[in-house]
């Protein structure tokens, strides 16, 4: 195809922009990045009873969290009314199209004998040959006049190869509605002809319209676009991604809804080179940045299979953006979540220790804030296992030790607190610095389990550290 690449991305405003959707937005954009092209936003929202504002603008917003940006202004469909009645009535002029005035209940009567006679309803042409003055009063449809004798045998697909076209699948279909407002099948052609898109990056779920839109370029005479149908997004048993399960996803740490992945603490670059991957491949690579992607990307590397969701995968690829983001912009990413949790705290000197402590263990900003709060809240429990382990008989006498330690030492100077409790080590514990490091993080954190002790023991600093420490000797006494 010889034309410039314009593709588009076409959501409609009923709700949240979904996973499976904001995937074909990336195929979209990339594909037009890689080959210096235009990607295109349409907002599909002529279904005005469920279509709002707010859907748009949480459309409009997930796509600049994800850095996917649109080159021209959004179109909206509710605005080209003018342009679909044309349409229609050239179609009906050239008498490509028809009205149809059969009535509702007469076409579900023959829909209901259709399925007890156990074949496949279709409309049957009643109004098809009536010219416009034997058309019955009242409402009416118009429809699209199928050229029978005509009709392709197949369309070529880029991801799917040739697909055959099955008649039989194919009637005089709806073009209007008997209340004026077009149909889907029919808004979208007109829409990518007049926007001149060259390729059509969409879900193999539309692979059954196509058939319908080609016969309706054809009788628009306008060029149809390429046509590259990618498998769909799956749940991680196989199945199709379904709202209803919404809290079963969460649990495992993915979502239906793109936004939802931004309230996990997911970074948006990683939720990218993961949708991106999850259907496309060059060769064993896992980990891209952007200008790899769209240096990389090109449809003949996507795949036939449905993209299963790995929500391990996907936190894997998260914590390795967060060990690659400067701890100064982690640190500002990580405050909301704190703020969340009520912790009323501004990106500063220490949230950016915090941030570059937790960095390397932690998956999420979700996670990362909860392994923080430890730096906010001192604990009101101490872990069970952890104290049957580490707080023996000696436990109250060790703590005394780091007690004094911290209540002299300059906690800021890490090698010479460390160098302490080794001393001390040597002298409780036979040189084993566990013995006497784990008693202090239970006592700092509830848990065996921080980050550096002697960096915590900093950002903790001597006030917080020897409050804590008290409060660990009285548990221990009352026990």
């Amino acid at each position: 195809m010889d034309r410039p690449v314009r593709v588009r991305f076409a959501p409609s405003p009923t709700g949240y922009l979904h996973v499976g959707g904001v995937r074909t937005a990336i195929f979209n954009h990339l594909f037009a990045r890689h080959h210096g092209g235009a990607f295109l936003l349409r907002i599909e929202d002529t279904d005005r009873e469920r279509s709002t504002d707010e859907a748009v603008e949480q459309i409009l917003d997930s796509l600049r969290w994800l850095g996917i940006d649109w080159d021209e202004e959004p179109v909206f469909q509710s605005r080209r009314a003018e342009l679909y009645r044309a349409h229609l009535e050239r179609l009906l002029a050239e008498g490509k199209a028809y009205r149809c005035t059969c009535k509702p209940e007469e076409l579900d009567a023959k829909r209901k004998r259709a399925v007890a006679e156990k074949r496949t309803y279709k409309y049957d042409g009643t109004c098809r040959d009536r010219g416009p003055d034997q058309a019955d009063r009242g409402p009416y449809t118009v429809r699209f006049k199928t050229p029978w004798e005509d009709l392709p045998r197949s369309f070529d697909d880029i991801v799917l190869g040739e697909i055959p076209i099955d008649a039989e699948r194919l009637d005089d279909w709806i073009l209007a509605r008997s209340d004026g407002s077009p149909t889907y099948n029919f808004c979208v052609v007109v829409d990518d002809a007049d926007m001149g898109i060259s390729h059509v990056i969409r879900g193999n779920d539309h692979v059954d319209n196509t058939p319908r839109q080609l016969l309706l370029y054809r009788a628009l005479a306008y060029t149809p676009p390429a046509f590259a149908h990618m498998p769909l997004t799956h749940g991680p048993d196989g199945s199709k991604l379904s709202k209803r399960r919404e809290a079963e996803y969460r649990a495992q740490g993915i979502s239906v809804s793109v936004q939802e992945y931004r309230k996990m603490g997911y970074l948006p670059h990683a939720l990218l080179n993961y949708l991106t991957r999850l259907g496309w491949s060059s060769g064993d690579q896992e980990i891209f940045s952007r200008r790899e992607l769209e240096e990389l990307f090109d449809l003949g590397a996507v795949g036939r299979s449905a993209g299963i969701m790995n929500p391990d995968k996907l936190k894997w690829l998260n914590a390795h953006y967060l060990k690659e983001t400067p701890p100064a912009e982690l640190a500002g990413l990580l405050a909301p979540f704190l703020r969340e949790r009520d912790v009323r705290v501004e990106p500063g000197e220490r949230l950016v220790r915090i941030a570059e402590m937790l960095a390397p263990r932690a998956r999420t900003l979700e996670e990362m804030a909860d392994a923080a709060m430890v730096f906010f809240r001192a604990p009101e429990t101490y872990d069970p296992k952890a104290v049957k382990k580490w707080w023996k008989a000696d436990a109250a006498a060790i703590l005394g030790r780091i007690r004094a330690v911290v209540a002299e030492i300059d906690l800021d100077d890490e090698q010479a607190v460390e160098q302490a409790f080794r001393e001390l080590a040597d002298e409780l514990a036979g040189g084993k610095l566990g013995k006497v490091a784990q008693p202090v993080r239970i006592a700092l954190s509830g848990s065996s389990a921080t980050p550096s002790l002697f960096s915590v023991l900093s950002v903790l600093g001597r006030q917080e550290s020897l409050a804590r420490i008290e409060r660990a000797l009285d548990e221990i006494e009352r026990a």
